[in-house]
């Protein structure tokens, strides 16, 4: 089964076109690409099967063109264009779509409404979704939720302690997100170790420029960090995390400005970037933290916040077989994973300190042995996680 999928951003785009064999776990790639920094001057790379890349910059309204554009590449350079199925990655699916689903009319109504929450992340990859399938007129289209996974959590952790009435007036409560991210990370630790999801208790760490964890128990996310937003939960490169939320009004009037402004502040300008006062990469800082003290402090709270939600979630586990390092930051930082596990010892948390040197970039075992809790890299596919559940939903409704 040929499937085409795509992964919009609220200014990019990433597609992959794979084959999946009998067996779901094992996969073809047959071309992938990426457009970023869409506009003007956007810059696209493609590669195909043999690793060619093609690197261009070029004029492109929106994610919709791109996914266009990726279609003609597609066709022209690799020979393929339509595939079996297509799948979609959709940051927010509200109340209504909390598993992967295959698109119709009530589907995209239901994501439209849940477009109030994900303003800058729904629209461009709807808007995809309608190119595309009017382009592939006929091919099943799938979508993939990343809230979906997280449908599970129960309602003491989904439930702000506002009014309940204010709340179910406005949809107001906690979704979360990276779900796509945390399921791989379950179901990939799951393969490894041999043993069913129903039997795990795990800690998931999605760490990149965006972050959350979450807490896993028999297949099911029962706690995670991001909310009704992703801005709640993990310092991340450029929003805040959690935070008095008086600080909202305060810095309103304080400032003089709107409490969308104030938004606009947590979400682009504050985190990494907002505390170092430099650079929201953690690998810039990480070079420049000997000598520089905010760089030094943005790194001490990151890891210091992801080492709170770590305790936080062994509470609500009672415990874990598992914690399980994923995303750009936790799959290619060893100085930071060090960070994170030092002083966890007590709770039974004890890594190996030249497996994790060695681990950057692999799915590997980094705990010492003896260690009560395993600690595991695990790069994260969400490319094949979501050709998988579109073959699943396509097969079950053929």
């Amino acid at each position: 089964m040929k499937i085409l999928v795509f992964n919009c951003g609220s200014s990019s785009l990433k597609f992959e076109m794979l084959e999946l064999a009998r067996d779901p776990r094992e996969r073809r790639q047959i071309a992938r690409g990426k457009f970023e920094e869409v506009g003007p001057r956007a810059k696209a790379v493609m590669t195909d099967a043999s690793g060619n890349k093609t690197e261009t910059s070029v004029a492109l309204e929106n994610q919709a063109a791109a996914a266009l554009r990726a279609l003609q590449w597609l066709e022209s350079t690799v020979g393929e264009s339509r595939p079996d199925v297509v799948v979609h990655r959709i940051v927010h699916g509200g109340e209504q779509v909390t598993a992967p689903a295959l698109v119709n009319d009530a589907v995209v109504r239901a994501l439209d409404e849940a477009s109030r929450f994900a303003p800058l992340h729904n629209p461009p990859a709807l808007a995809t979704l309608r190119a595309v399938s009017e382009k592939l007129a006929g091919v099943p289209a799938v979508v993939v939720p990343d809230t979906a996974f997280h449908h599970t959590l129960p309602e003491h952790a989904r439930t702000y302690a506002i009014p309940r009435a204010l709340a179910a007036r406005h949809g107001i409560r906690r979704f979360g997100f990276h779900g796509i991210g945390h399921a791989w990370m379950m179901e990939r630790y799951a393969e490894i170790c041999a043993t069913p999801v129903e039997d795990l208790r795990l800690v998931t760490l999605q760490l990149g420029a965006g972050c959350s964890a979450a807490a896993i128990s028999g297949g099911r996310s029962v706690d995670t960090s991001m909310g009704l937003t992703p801005l709640e939960g993990l310092m991340m490169a450029t929003r805040s995390g959690d935070l008095d939320p008086a600080i909202v009004g305060y810095l309103a009037k304080a400032e003089q400005i709107t409490p969308e402004q104030v938004e606009q502040i947590l979400n682009r300008d504050s985190g990494l970037l907002g505390v170092s006062a430099r650079s929201d990469d953690l690998r810039e800082l990480e070079s420049c933290s000997g000598e520089n003290e905010s760089a030094a402090l943005a790194l001490k709270i990151f890891c210091y916040r992801v080492r709170k939600y770590i305790g936080a979630y062994l509470a609500v586990l009672g415990g874990a077989d598992a914690i399980i390092f994923g995303g750009g930051i936790g799959e290619n930082s060893d100085g930071t994973r060090a960070h994170i596990c030092t002083g966890l010892e007590q709770l039974g948390i004890r890594l190996d300190e030249v497996r994790n040197r060695e681990a950057n970039g692999r799915e590997v075992s980094i705990n010492a042995d003896g260690s009560r809790i395993k600690l595991y890299v695990i790069p994260l596919d969400e490319e094949l996680y979501m050709a998988r559940a579109a073959a699943r939903l396509v097969g079950i409704e053929s």
